[in-house]
């Protein structure tokens, strides 16, 4: 998309050994070309223990740090630095970057249903079993696929098939692809909507996506 502006400095990504909201950012640096030291916890009390110690700015991960001593949090925020370093976002087309940034919050917008009924006591929400399940049901049938919809119309305006119309992948491509893989991993998300049966353009997105030789190169690696 840009140049590269700046020598990448040492980085290194504190996240637990799941996908989550930290495989967009190992994906774009295996693309981008950026060395990442990926450090993934061993045991949640490693985590509290880091997160105890006030190494973490808002007691969250992912977190990014920046030669050893800055510490980077919000993975969206992450994520434009990153694209900024690998020449991933756009940094002189503002009409552009809003447009990147646009579709890469509305992913958050999509799927926050899923998040708050999942973690709800970290958001002041206790539901019941049976409140969890009905809710999950409503999200399944309608707000899901209609925020989807969107999403796949927004697509059809793309004329390179990525998210925000770029030559090649944005910062937002990554973070929608792992979002919905995300979801596919999700068992309170429907199969009908896990397949995107009824989003073709997505459906298309996802598979331009993981056809990348460095996204292919490293899933294979992480299988070896």
């Amino acid at each position: 998309m840009e140049p590269r502006k700046h020598e990448q400095p040492a980085l290194k990504l504190y996240y637990f050994d799941l996908k989550g909201k930290g495989e967009s950012i190992r994906l774009i640096c295996a693309y981008g070309g950026l060395k990442l030291e990926d450090y993934r916890f061993t045991t949640r009390d490693e985590f509290l223990a880091m997160k105890e110690s006030s190494r973490l700015p808002f007691g969250q991960v992912p977190m990014l740090e920046v030669d050893g001593k800055l510490a980077m949090v919000q993975s969206t925020a992450i994520m434009r630095y990153l694209g900024k370093l690998s020449g991933l976002y756009p940094t002189s087309d503002h009409i552009l970057a809003q447009r990147v940034d646009a579709v890469m919050e509305q992913a958050a917008d999509v799927f926050m249903a899923s998040t708050v009924l999942t973690y709800g006591l970290r958001y002041a929400i206790d539901l019941s079993p049976e409140a969890k399940e009905k809710s999950f049901e409503y999200y399944n049938e309608t707000i899901l696929p209609c925020h989807l919809r969107k999403v796949e119309l927004y697509l059809e305006s793309s004329a390179s098939g990525w998210m925000a119309g770029t030559a090649e992948p944005s910062t937002a491509d990554f973070v929608w692809y792992c979002s919905l893989m995300n979801m596919a991993d999700k068992k309170e998300i429907s199969e009908k909507n896990k397949s995107l049966e009824d989003f073709p353009k997505l459906k298309a997105f996802v598979a331009k996506f993981a056809s990348l030789e460095e996204i292919k190169e490293y899933y294979k690696e992480r299988e070896d």
